[in-house]
């Protein structure tokens, strides 16, 4: 069997020394990209893995990031996370990956485990209480979905979706609207149900909004059979994609016509959204740049913070800092911008630790037609 490469054959293979090549690997921003090159393709050729916990012990450091979603079998979460990964494999940093199964105890459990293990965490639509965060979560931390005063968070602006989707239901002619609700536990879901209401007044449409629901397929289709019972609205606003398709699907095996008959309305722009039949109309979330931004706000130094380091340590507390993310721009009638008149922009304080990204409407088949 061959013996196992050594940093020292790197350091011969690449022509520079075994502290270079140890510090590329723990401080790669303190080398220019050529010798990073070299030194990452002579460690390919002889198949060199650094060891972490080497590194670990030498620099206070585990090269890990933690992330932590509530349900991976939402189809919005392994967008982001897949994003996040490549965000941080990028910066020579490995991913840690933690399913709280939509309860705040697993996740606070997956929070304090990660917490040891990694250099920082970035948690996804967290429903961790307020008193959990202030005792277990790491200052070096990112919220994603979840606005907390005092930490770094990237949003998506909800009031701009949501003002999309009110004009552009407006303009097929509707003047009332059904909101089917989030979990009551989750920040989104009333971030969502208070932007639609006040979306609603602006447009002067009528608006309901249901008791709580979760953010499942099946939660969609007992929607489905309770609105056929009843006198069908002409448009449904759901909390996510996932409870619009389950709705679509069950209006249809009652035999309501969606769009002719009553138009659907989803959010998060996932991509079995758009496969599915009828196709989802949906706000649409920057789902990528939302994973890559949370990557790179963990990692961003801070002001007055040691500009050699890659990412505060897990205890301590990060200055804020002010930054401008760019969007992308899915397919639809609308594209919205992250700043102008129609953006919501952060006040106050915690202003410098929140980035907030623009979201658009993509128009599919589900609000094809004018309501009748």
């Amino acid at each position: 069997m061959a013996a196992r490469p050594t940093i020292r054959d790197v350091a011969q293979a690449a022509g520079v020394s075994v502290s270079t090549v140890s510090r590329v690997y723990t401080h790669p921003q303190l080398f220019r990209e050529e010798t990073r090159r070299r030194v990452h393709a002579a460690a390919a050729d002889l198949h060199y893995v650094p060891s972490r916990s080497a590194a670990a012990l030498a620099t206070g450091r585990t090269g890990n990031i933690g992330l932590v979603v509530p349900d991976l079998a939402n189809p919005l979460f392994p967008e982001m996370v897949k994003a996040a990964q490549h965000a941080a494999r990028h910066s020579g940093f490995a991913v840690l990956l933690g399913d709280s199964d939509d309860s705040f105890d697993n996740e606070e459990r997956l929070v304090r485990a990660l917490g040891n293990d990694t250099d920082g965490l970035i948690l996804f639509s967290s429903l961790l209480r307020d008193e959990q965060i202030t005792q277990a979560v790491p200052d070096n931390s990112v919220f994603v979905n979840r606005s907390v005063p005092g930490r770094r968070c990237v949003l998506v602006d909800a009031q701009l979706g949501m003002r999309q989707t009110t004009r552009y239901l407006g303009n097929l002619g509707h003047t009332s609207l059904l909101y089917l609700a989030g979990p009551e536990n989750s920040w989104p879901a009333h971030d969502r149900a208070a932007a639609i209401v006040a979306a609603a007044a602006e447009a002067g449409m009528d608006i309901e909004v249901s008791a709580p629901n979760r953010p499942t397929y099946d939660a969609g289709t007992m929607a489905a059979e309770q609105l056929v019972g009843s006198r069908l609205p002409t448009a449904v606003v759901c909390f996510n994609d996932v409870m619009a398709l389950g709705l679509t699907a069950r209006l249809l095996e009652f035999g309501v016509e969606v769009p002719r008959r009553i138009s659907v309305v989803g959010w998060g722009g996932s991509r079995v959204g758009a496969y599915s039949t009828p196709a989802i109309s949906t706000v649409v979330m920057p789902l990528h740049e939302l994973g890559r931004v949370a990557v790179e706000t963990l990692l961003a130094p801070q002001p007055g913070a040691d500009s050699t380091r890659p990412a505060a340590g897990a205890g301590a507390r990060p200055a804020g800092t002010e930054r401008t993310a760019g969007t992308e721009r899915p397919v639809g009638t609308e594209t919205a911008q992250p700043t102008g008149p129609d953006a919501e922009q952060p006040t106050g304080p915690d202003a410098e630790l929140t980035t907030t990204l623009a979201v658009t409407f993509a128009v599919r088949s589900t609000t094809a037609r004018a309501a009748h």
